[in-house]
């Protein structure tokens, strides 16, 4: 029968009246006595305490975790007995999860039900199941403790950052603004849908005058406009072996899913259709353009498992199933990474050639490790070796550049912290393009 550290305390106190008895020389009497009434005090707080058919368990949580974001799951505990209990939950989480608060404290009323709420942080995507839950409390008498557990066995997908589109996604652009962070861009008439009035400036074009605004106001008043909604984007994701290399122990794949993902939930909130495709030497999901919550939900339905592959990416045998699936023109987002010129030609000519009806954005992520080694002070000839590596590998990704910008095709290439945003800021340059 488990006892609580309260019981230990109790058996160790025990040693003052023993030592009076042996004063006294009845010492074998004060420790059968004493020892006696103690266990019988433990086996009645055993028998009067609640036991596992005295509780309900449930795990509370969305069932969609957010990689990388703090998620809350509670823990709730109603107690049917009559005695108020302190108990102390956990949880089995699967791998891949770093938990904060790993013991649950929950102090649940007679006849009520009580919460307790701990915080995962999942490290990776895809669906994972949390197991039983495991709670033990102390007696009545504090003199037992009791351990039970709750068959609670349930599955969760972790997505793509969703505290991204919380951040991000709700302080959409309104009017001429951003997502809150990124710069303004000033794209005053470079759409074809009217926004708003605002007062004109040095180097509006005058035909944007409103003449009736500027009467009322006694200034001069420009109609402002926006591009059209109902635009085509498609974005393009690279999961082969390029997308494996890891900066702050995070897989340039997963970064690409999270800008993924808000650039999605932004374009269908901008009112235009949008579509996913994944591909490394074939494509292994295709999800063709449409608007709406539903569409998003199936955008992520597709992105949140996706794994990358040690293979080489098939530029030309994506592009043409695109061509194939896609005859609207439209702005295609292409996450992917590049480490040679050969790499660079190749995706441009594919471009070029295949997808010379739509609008093509490649997006890559810049290790700033490389700036940070190059840029350094060699201490010794280790050091000299990878600043000289360094400033190759900086010198071939320029050179990739000038490739795409001669080319004519639009590129981003920005460190991770700051590939969702300039995305996003990207796309809404660009819409007045497609």
């Amino acid at each position: 029968m488990p006892f609580s550290k309260f019981f230990s305390l109790l058996i160790a106190i025990g040693i003052v009246p023993l030592l009076a008895g042996i004063i006294s020389g009845v010492e074998f009497y004060v420790f059968v006595i004493y020892n006696s009434l103690l266990f019988i005090l433990l086996i009645i707080d055993y028998i009067i305490t609640p036991g596992k058919k005295h509780f309900e368990i449930r795990r509370i949580c969305d069932s969609k975790l957010s990689m990388g974001g703090e998620n809350q799951i509670i823990i709730s505990i109603r107690n049917k007995s009559g005695y108020p209990l302190d108990i102390i939950a956990q949880d089995e989480i699967p791998l891949h999860m770093d938990i904060k608060d790993e013991f649950v404290k929950i102090k649940v009323p007679p006849y009520s039900e009580a919460e307790g709420k701990y915080v995962v942080v999942p490290e990776k995507r895809g669906e994972f199941t949390f197991g039983k839950i495991h709670i033990k409390y102390n007696g009545i008498l504090k003199l037992c403790s009791k351990k039970y557990w709750y068959d609670v066995t349930e599955n969760y997908k972790v997505y793509p950052n969703l505290k991204d589109l919380s951040k991000y996604g709700l302080k959409i652009i309104n009017k001429n603004h951003l997502i809150h962070g990124v710069k303004k861009v000033k794209s005053h008439g470079g759409g074809t849908e009217f926004e708003s009035l605002r007062e004109y400036s040095e180097g509006d074009d005058y035909r944007k005058i409103n003449w009736l605004a500027t009467a009322r106001a006694n200034k001069l008043i420009v109609n402002t406009y926006e591009p059209e909604k109902n635009q085509q984007v498609m974005i393009m994701l690279d999961s082969s072996r390029v997308m494996n290399s890891e900066i702050e122990y995070i897989k340039k794949l997963d970064y690409s899913i999270n800008a993924s993902f808000l650039l999605a939930d932004v374009a269908i909130r901008k009112g235009d259709n949008v579509g996913v495709m994944v591909f490394d030497s074939s494509v292994k999901r295709y999800v063709k353009p449409g608007k709406g919550k539903g569409q998003l939900q199936l955008i992520a339905e597709n992105l949140y498992n996706v794994e990358e592959n040690f293979v080489t990416a098939n530029y030309k045998g994506a592009l043409s199933y695109l061509n194939q699936n896609q005859k609207r023109r439209c702005l295609l987002c292409i996450f992917t990474e590049l480490f040679n010129v050969q790499e660079a030609v190749s995706l441009s000519t594919a471009l070029k050639n295949l997808a010379r009806y739509h609008v093509p954005l490649v997006i890559t992520i810049k290790d700033m490790r490389l700036y940070e080694i190059a840029n350094g002070f060699a201490k010794n000839s280790e050091d000299i070796y990878l600043k000289a590596a360094s400033i190759r590998l900086i010198d071939e990704r320029e050179k990739i550049q000038k490739i795409f910008h001669d080319s004519g095709i639009s590129v981003i290439d920005v460190p991770p912290d700051k590939l969702s945003v300039e995305t996003v800021n990207k796309y809404l340059q660009m819409k007045a393009f497609i």
